[in-house]
């Protein structure tokens, strides 16, 4: 794991979040989701920080650094410590409100907080050791992510996991024109009904969970 121990990870999508350790003005004073991804940048990635034991932190990317993705994480393994770079470029906004119309119809803290999800899910995979080997390393590590996100939403929004789920592959299928080098939408498909998947989802156990996931994505 010493090569993804101080990597930046992927993101499933644009998500942003408003810092709540700092007061310093963020641009977003006007985004009327701001004080909702608040309270979910806290809940979320602290929640899963206790359940795998690692500490959590947020920090600001000023509008001077140039950043194309609203929210990245990198997770320190020596001090155990999820850290959230957020990009506080207007123009993330707009790209992460475009990404929300994959998920039309749902309640925006259902979307926020599976968003945050994936995000904490990279910092889980890593806190966990689970390591998918040299092949499509990258690939497979946002495969889990995303059914990290899935498996936190069928967790605590369980009415909401198929629209979801429908609006996650909606995404990748889009992704496509983008991203050429891998096929998320076909093999998020094989992961969405697969048996090991679906045994994955309820487990109860944190660490068993994330293991059961993992191991649902190395059998595609």
């Amino acid at each position: 794991m010493s090569k993804l121990n101080q990597s930046v990870c992927a993101l499933m999508v644009c998500a942003v979040a408003w810092c709540p350790l700092s007061a310093q003005a963020n641009g977003f004073e006007d985004f009327e989701d701001a004080e909702l991804i608040d309270q979910i940048a806290g809940s979320v990635a602290r929640g899963y920080g206790r359940m795998h034991g690692y500490q959590v932190e947020f920090k600001l990317i000023g509008k001077e650094v140039a950043h194309q993705s609203p929210l990245l994480v990198q997770y320190n393994a020596p001090l155990k410590r999820c850290t959230f770079y957020i990009s506080t470029q207007d123009r993330n906004w707009h790209s992460f409100e475009q990404y929300l119309l994959f998920f039309e119809g749902l309640p925006k803290q259902v979307v926020y907080e599976a968003f945050f999800a994936h995000e904490s899910g990279h910092c889980v995979q890593v806190k966990e050791q689970i390591d998918f080997g040299p092949k499509q390393r990258r690939h497979r590590e946002e495969l889990y992510a995303d059914v990290f996100a899935l498996s936190h939403v069928q967790r605590y929004f369980p009415k909401y996991r198929k629209a979801f789920q429908e609006g996650q592959l909606k995404m990748r299928r889009v992704a496509l024109g983008v991203q050429r080098d891998y096929d998320f939408y076909k093999e998020l498909v094989k992961l969405h009904y697969s048996p090991s998947l679906q045994t994955a989802l309820v487990v109860k156990n944190p660490q068993d969970r994330a293991f059961s996931i993992a191991k649902a994505v190395d059998l595609l």
